[in-house]
């Protein structure tokens, strides 16, 4: 296997930095971040399975000619950390409530996820599935490749821990590794090259596709985007779907508007409750693949009541 893999296709972003960016049928399901620090290794996000990560790891030391010296965990959800031990980094790197999410969560997450997923893929093959054709192949993928990552297989946690700002220095350049707090998941990390105007932004931002935000907190996850936009990057790199620009990012901020103002429609109405389902996603989110997800952060939205 190459080391652009099944898993991801790799693209120069900057001299040194590479972005990895998930495959439809692969099994890395995240887009992954490389950057050459100088010296040092750099890199963003583990990828979904062992796989995946294996491959991604191995793409980094070529791209660098080093092993990779940090990776830096977005947030705790499986499909960002469970190709962690597979890379082999010297050091995994997030905020000190990611560590405690993967100690508490990680193990039974891959547990639940495997049983799971045997009927999610036979739900998907019979047609018997609510995704639509164009996103099925990724849908696969995600099933078959949580079924493919070994049963017990153990995410190291991170052992390099922030409270909200660290900066990794090497010869060529500087990252930043800033948590401005929880927005799609309760901890949320993301990676700033300043000189580059680059940021790496895991989930908190989708390009493409819905989030899932019940893990999370959109009215944070809206404050922390505007944080975002105010660091200037001309160039970011969302969880899942293509690379991304600023108005990507006021796009997200506005998807969760839309939410709030939809529920907010809702919550007035005897029938709101069962109403959540018929509800369309607005364009432009009416193309936007994971369409079940809508329907799931609207009701979310809604019993949160008013921010």
């Amino acid at each position: 296997m190459s080391d652009t893999s099944d898993h991801f296709t790799l693209e120069e972003i900057a001299p040194g930095v590479h972005v990895a960016i998930a495959t439809p049928r692969g099994f890395g399901l995240c887009n992954a971040g490389i950057v050459d620090l100088g010296g040092r290794t750099l890199v963003f996000d583990a990828m979904l399975t062992p796989q995946a990560g294996e491959a991604l790891g191995r793409a980094a030391r070529r791209l660098t000619g080093r092993p990779v010296d940090f990776l830096v965990n977005s947030h705790y959800h499986g499909d960002h950390v469970r190709g962690n031990a597979a890379i082999e980094a010297g050091h995994i790197v997030s905020t000190h409530r990611v560590r405690e999410l993967i100690l508490e969560r990680a193990s039974d997450h891959l547990a639940s996820d495997r049983r799971e997923a045997a009927t999610e893929l036979e739900s998907l093959r019979s047609g018997r599935t609510s995704a639509t054709p164009a996103e099925r192949a990724t849908f696969e993928g995600w099933f078959e490749g949580i079924l493919a990552t070994p049963e017990g297989w153990l995410v190291p946690p991170p052992d390099l821990t922030l409270s909200d700002s660290l900066i990794v220095r090497g010869r060529r350049r500087a990252a930043h590794i800033l948590s401005f707090g929880g927005g799609h998941s309760p901890s949320d990390v993301l990676v700033h090259l300043p000189d580059e105007r680059i940021v790496f932004l895991g989930d908190l931002l989708s390009i493409g596709f819905h989030p899932s935000l019940w893990d999370g907190d959109p009215p944070e996850l809206a404050r922390i985007l505007e944080r975002v936009r105010g660091l200037g990057a001309t160039t970011a790199l969302p969880g899942h779907g293509p690379l991304g620009n600023d108005s990507d990012v006021r796009r997200m901020a506005e998807y969760v508007a839309v939410l709030e103002r939809l529920a907010s429609g809702l919550r007035g109405r005897e029938d709101g409750a069962s109403e959540v389902v018929k509800t369309p996603a607005p364009a432009p989110f009416d193309v936007w693949k994971f369409s079940s997800f809508f329907a799931q952060n609207l009701s979310f939205v809604m019993g949160r009541g008013s921010s």
